[in-house]
């Protein structure tokens, strides 16, 4: 029988997971137990104007009304899709975060405003700064950690096996230590192999790291291993 698929992301980014799915995968069986809430965040814009809006979570998007009108850089298609969906003009949808600092690093002589939350990782804003694009970093919203309800852990392990998506060492660290008792399999797929490396729960009894982290290649990569 096909493992359960476990979705761990914050509520809304678990729904969507989980309905993209359904769209390709029969009698799929998934559980939704976040292990983070996205809460938006007091934040005051640093006062000068700028060049380019850097936005590498979709969660950053509300928070960028007040910059309507600049050139957007984004990481991942549904950042992209939230910017232009709120009336951004977006110029880039990059990968990851590596891929949009690649890039911009050449803009040299400019001013950009990172709007992100507190737990990031690339350091976007001081490595663009140091290639010689300035960048200002403002956090916008937080992701708290989640405990799961019992009856979400009652339910997780009645599983005897768990594919797990995992989209960042932080979630990656908090699905394990949430998982602690699991006397199933899990199987892993991490958006990186730092996402991988972040799991610190039960030895998984297979481990796939993508080769294109965004969401897309997750969706095929869980559909592709329930097919087997």
């Amino acid at each position: 029988m096909p493992p359960t698929v476990l979705i761990t992301r914050p509520k809304d980014d678990a729904q969507r997971l989980s309905q993209e799915l359904e769209r390709c995968v029969p009698d799929l069986r998934v559980l939704i137990a976040p292990v983070m809430q996205i809460c938006a965040t007091p934040f005051d814009l640093p006062d000068m104007s700028f060049d380019y809006l850097l936005l590498t979570s979709r969660h950053a998007v509300p928070a960028a009304d007040a910059c309507l009108g600049l050139p957007v850089y984004c990481v991942g298609e549904a950042t992209r899709a939230a910017a232009q969906a709120r009336g951004h003009r977006v110029c880039a949808a990059y990968p990851d975060a590596e891929a949009l600092v690649t890039d911009l690093a050449e803009h040299k002589g400019k001013r950009a405003l990172h709007l992100h939350g507190r737990h990031t990782r690339g350091n976007v804003s001081d490595r663009l700064s140091s290639a010689g694009l300035e960048t200002k970093s403002c956090v916008v919203y937080e992701q708290l950690p989640r405990r799961w309800s019992e009856a979400e852990r009652q339910n997780i392990h009645a599983q005897s096996h768990l594919l797990l998506p995992l989209y960042s060492p932080r979630s990656a660290r908090l699905a394990a230590e949430n998982l602690q008792g699991f006397a199933g399999d899990v199987s892993l797929i991490g958006l990186s192999q730092a996402c991988l490396d972040g799991w610190s729960g039960i030895t998984p009894v297979s481990g796939i790291c993508l080769e294109r982290p965004d969401g897309q290649a997750m969706v095929r990569a869980i559909a592709s291993h329930l097919a087997r």
